[in-house]
């Protein structure tokens, strides 16, 4: 398996693994439905992609059977998307996806990560802390019309361990 950085012109990948995550995800598990994705159109796709400050994907012989990304919010960056086909778990590729995730964080400056986890979705919250994240103990609803809860972690990224870097958004692979 390896894991890449795709951009918006592959926009096709990035539906796939989407659609695949949200169809075997419990409602609520990411921001949007199965119902309301396949029915996007290629520039609502692109635009997906485009709010992404980076997107990886993990593949199987062109397959893809994961993904992780990071957002920009007022607070910071935000681990996004992540997401591991059943038949890639525990094989430790949700812990490849984090760290490329991480490593891409630290390249383009920023001194911490951070996410939200459904509250009780222990599998997610155990990758998290043992990729280094902690809980702070902020909490939030899942959404207006959802007030399950959700539990913020971040990760503080050691100061000049890795300075910026022109490359900070060339393409990472990894391979398996």
């Amino acid at each position: 398996m390896r894991i890449r950085r795709i951009g918006p012109e592959d926009w096709r990948t990035a539906r796939a693994v989407r659609l695949d995550a949200l169809a075997g995800s419990p409602p609520g598990t990411f921001s949007s439905t199965y119902a309301e994705a396949v029915r996007w159109e290629e520039h609502r796709w692109r635009e997906w992609m485009a709010q992404r400050d980076v997107f990886f994907v993990a593949e199987s012989e062109a397959r893809p059977v994961g993904s992780a990304g990071v957002i920009d919010t007022p607070a910071g960056p935000e681990l996004v998307s992540m997401w591991t086909a059943p038949v890639a778990r525990r094989t430790g590729l949700s812990d490849r996806l984090v760290r490329a995730v991480i490593e891409w964080t630290r390249r383009a400056g920023h001194r911490s990560l951070r996410l939200w986890v459904l509250d009780g979705n222990r599998a997610a919250e155990r990758l998290y802390l043992r990729t280094g994240f902690a809980r702070t103990g902020a909490m939030r609803p899942c959404d207006v019309a959802d007030p399950r809860p959700e539990n913020e972690m971040a990760l503080m990224l050691p100061r000049g361990h890795v300075q910026p870097s022109r490359d900070a958004h060339a393409s990472i692979y990894f391979a398996m």
